[in-house]
């Protein structure tokens, strides 16, 4: 079994990945050039309604934008009762944490649908940074506001608990 469990890859060609990507609209600031060079550092991959993509507690660095469908963020309570965290859908992403702290995972990540993603691993951002480093940049600053983000989220929800 490959080391995304339950995914089957897709859009082997660097033209559909662009396309995807563009699709999606994860980075509408791009030009096209960008896109197509930003896709030859992402894998495509499929995974349908109730796969696995993610296991709370693995250790495999990489992250995932979807392109179509919609995954479930989950995680286990102290009883080990699953809780819905978050629903992730079309040109937003999920895992990018794995990218930063080498950390296990946080939670479980599970399609809600049948669903396609591009994959950016972390040895292929760091391919990135190397090759590309002004489009590695503005990547980096866009997961970085994206993390940003669902802190002041996490922080405005935590505060009702408090």
């Amino acid at each position: 079994m490959n080391r995304w469990e339950n995914m089957i890859p897709t859009a082997s060609s660097l033209e559909e990945r662009a396309e995807l990507l563009e699709r999606c609209q994860w980075v509408p600031e791009l030009s096209w050039r960008q896109i197509e060079n930003l896709a030859r550092y992402l894998q495509g991959a499929k995974t349908a309604r109730g796969g696995t993509v993610i296991r709370e507690g693995s250790r495999d660095a990489f992250m995932c934008i979807v392109v179509e469908g919609k995954v479930h963020i989950i995680k286990e309570d102290i009883e080990g009762k699953e809780k819905l965290l978050s629903v992730v859908s079309k040109g937003q992403t999920f895992g990018e944490m794995s990218l930063f702290d080498g950390e296990p995972r946080s939670a479980s990540v599970r399609a809600a649908e049948d669903t396609t993603m591009l994959i950016l691993t972390l040895a292929n951002l760091q391919r990135l940074m190397e090759e590309a480093p002004i489009l590695g940049a503005k990547i980096l600053y866009k997961l970085g506001r994206l993390m940003s983000q669902r802190l002041r989220m996490t922080s405005g929800k935590l505060v009702d608990y408090i």
